[in-house]
């Protein structure tokens, strides 16, 4: 790690509540020692109480330059700033937060953008296809707005939203059918038979005696499934996919491909560039022993893949 922090150095924060699993930290922090960047990123335990009063507070302190947001802040933070990207607005949540040169206070959300560079860097095909997203919170949400926004062509054609909430799925699909191409409804049922993608964005996968959030045997030959948990990977629902002969990947590479867009935000262009260019010492870091072969050798996405 760095040698010193000074007063020139750049903070950037990362509040949730709690943050004792973080990742980001970490992984920010490899960019600036790696990119001789003057910065380091550290998380704080903020409850959703003290929010408000802590980031106004906080960015009263000219060093600090950005925030990452870990849950459950995503959604708080909307109604705090000045500006926020259009992903940010349709789905009410941001991610990161910045001060621009005015001292206003701009946020984005890059959980859908690094959805879709992950289903990329697998060869998963979702433009002009039929997704399923399983559970409809903030990064569902966020999901299905990356989905939907590059219209039937560069984006996926339909999108299914099932939730146990009865309403949230309603709601979200409303919201996305309203402002995009694609077709977007709530279904009652996970049945995954007829769809290309599914996406478990529910937390059922999070202790291994979790039921499976659909039925495996039901996905169609050629579909492929991604699972955005990045703790207990690979999941029971990994691993039952897998089992079939099916293209299964886990949550890492949806947070790897969000860090070049996170830092683009905070105007760390050249090592964005270099990220995008290299990432593998960002999956070095966070990929579990079990996975760590795919690091070099990922599991990418065919035609010919069968039940």
């Amino acid at each position: 790690m760095f040698p010193s922090i000074a007063g020139s150095t750049a903070l950037y924060l990362l509040p949730g509540d709690p943050v004792t699993n973080v990742r980001l930290p970490r992984m920010f922090n490899s960019v600036f020692e790696r990119f001789g960047i003057d910065a380091v990123m550290a998380p704080v335990q903020v409850a959703r109480r003290d929010l408000a009063v802590f980031v106004k507070a906080a960015f009263l302190a000219r060093n600090v330059r950005g925030m990452a947001i870990a849950p459950p802040h995503k959604p708080l933070l909307v109604d705090l700033l000045d500006g926020c990207g259009l992903f940010g607005r349709v789905a009410g949540s941001v991610n990161v937060v910045r001060r621009i040169e005015n001292g206003e206070l701009e946020g984005d959300l890059f959980d859908g953008e690094g959805l879709l560079g992950a289903l990329d860097h697998y060869h998963i095909p979702y433009r002009g296809k039929r997704v399923l997203i399983l559970g409809a919170g903030v990064s569902a949400a966020a999901i299905g707005v990356a989905l939907a926004e590059g219209g039937t062509v560069n984006g996926a054609e339909h999108i299914a939203f099932h939730d146990v909430e009865a309403g949230k799925a309603a709601g979200v699909a409303a919201k996305l059918d309203a402002f995009f191409d694609a077709s977007s409804v709530a279904v009652d049922s996970s049945d995954p038979a007829g769809y290309d993608l599914v996406v478990n964005a529910t937390p059922l996968g999070l202790g291994e005696d979790d039921a499976l959030p659909l039925d495996v045997a039901r996905m169609e030959p050629h579909a492929a499934l991604f699972d955005i948990l990045l703790r207990n990977q690979p999941t029971p629902l990994v691993r039952a996919v897998r089992s079939r002969g099916l293209n299964a990947q886990a949550g890492f590479e949806m947070l790897v491909q969000q860090m070049a867009h996170y830092l683009d935000f905070f105007g760390h262009r050249d090592a964005a560039h270099g990220v995008r260019g290299d990432a593998d010492f960002l999956r070095e870091l966070i990929y579990p022993a079990a996975m760590a072969g795919e690091i070099r050798h990922p599991l990418r996405y065919h035609s010919a893949s069968v039940a």
